[in-house]
């Protein structure tokens, strides 16, 4: 299998190219077709990650749908799986390549890409759910003339969260406009309505990015521990050793200030390093607890998400390797770097949901402080002891304290 696998490298992948998802496919079937067991597939992903190898990205995300695969395949009782994603500013990226340079197609590919997944499946049934997220550009509306266009009404649901406003459904009840929420709204909406339409039983919702960063196929690898490792959750990681990550850009140092800060805060999710991948799934029976109240509708629902999780159960969500291209082109977030509101916000969920401590006390009192001038700088002057240190290490390391960041602020 490995031999085969070595000839599907690729020196770039690209995200908008029907080719290449068509060279998944046939390349997840060829290893199924051989009757490869999940053993045998860990075994090669183990190989070819040895090698560190940026053009093994193909047959790698092959071989992780191909083990989603087997397991969707296990699936012996019904199971209801939803899919929620919000569109802001989607309007390019929502088209073929064809009609813009940035167009992923992404809502058509998604289908495709569940459609292949579960195909042998029939205890599976599965849906998309669409929330635009006050979107100017109406890409709630573009989505759904795809939907009526292509005949996708028993696959896909758009919901719009300012219709939800408006009635002042129980999840955004304390918006008032859709400027209230910057994904986080919605997609909480998202799983509280799929859990409104389909109950709770037998039931897991995900919620996911509008890009193709993430490619669902890989879906089964998070419902998978859910189902039979007792976890609440499970949230696919760019950060474990088994993961895949193609990433454009550096915003690297920048990222493990904010994860060194918000771990010096919510210590019972110490064990989690990847917080903000968009690829993450809950028993919907969980779900009408940890949306209700919430404090965060914005970048930082995340966190917010996963402490109420593990707060009903300890050690509850399971980290899922994954692999993961990134899709900067037409990215709606890559320059609003939201990390100091993002970490106020985390100060409140500190404040709110766990019992005060003394260290914990004073990074909340340093980031209250904190104003975006001052954090600006800060950015400039991050400690070498963190920018040189993995975000895994800051668990255990927390020898920068605020007294020493304040330092920072000065120069």
């Amino acid at each position: 299998m490995l031999n085969k696998l070595l000839k599907s490298t690729i020196k770039e992948i690209d995200l908008t190219n029907d080719q290449q998802a068509e060279m998944i496919t046939e390349t997840v079937k060829s290893i199924l077709e051989a009757g490869y067991t999940l053993d045998d597939i860990k075994q090669a992903e183990q190989e070819l990650l040895a090698k560190n190898d940026n053009s093994l990205i193909l047959p790698l995300l092959s071989l992780k749908i191909a083990k989603s695969k087997i397991l969707a395949s296990q699936i012996k009782s019904p199971l209801r799986i939803s899919v929620v994603f919000a569109v802001y500013k989607e309007h390019n990226r929502i088209k073929t390549a064809g009609e813009h340079p940035h167009g992923e197609d992404f809502l058509r590919k998604k289908v495709k890409q569940l459609e292949f997944l579960f195909e042998n499946s029939p205890g599976v049934t599965w849906e998309l759910v669409v929330v635009d997220d006050g979107c100017p550009e109406n890409s709630g509306a573009i989505a759904l003339d795809i939907v009526k266009s292509e005949h996708l009404q028993d696959k896909v649901r758009v919901l719009f969260l300012a219709e939800a406003i408006k009635q002042k459904l129980p999840p955004v009840r304390d918006l008032k406009s859709t400027a209230d929420s910057q994904k986080g709204g919605s997609i909480v909406y998202g799983m509280w309505d799929a859990v409104q339409k389909h109950g709770t039983n037998h039931h897991i919702v995900i919620y996911t990015d509008a890009d193709l960063s993430t490619h669902l196929g890989q879906t089964m690898l998070l419902v998978d521990p859910v189902l039979h490792q007792n976890k609440l959750a499970a949230i696919g990681s760019r950060r474990e050793p088994e993961s895949v990550v193609i990433k454009k850009g550096s915003r690297n140092s920048r990222g493990k200030l904010f994860i060194y800060l918000w771990k010096r805060l919510i210590h019972n999710l110490n064990y989690i390093v990847d917080t903000q991948c968009g690829f993450k799934a809950f028993k919907a029976d969980i779900i009408p607890d940890i949306t209700k109240d919430m404090i965060e509708k914005k970048f930082a629902f995340d966190i917010e998400l996963l402490l109420r999780t593990e707060l009903i159960q300890t050690n509850s969500i399971a980290k899922v390797p994954i692999a993961w291209i990134d899709s900067e082109a037409a990215s709606t977030t890559t320059d609003l770097q939201p990390y100091l509101p993002m970490l106020q916000s985390i100060v409140k969920m500190y404040r709110k949901y766990l019992p005060p401590m003394p260290d914990a006390d004073e990074f909340a009192d340093f980031i209250e402080s904190l104003t975006p001038e001052t954090f600006n700088r800060l950015l400039d002057n991050i400690p070498e002891s963190i920018t040189n240190r993995e975000p895994y290490e800051f668990s255990e390391f927390d020898s920068v304290k605020p007294g020493d960041l304040r330092q920072y602020l000065q120069k």
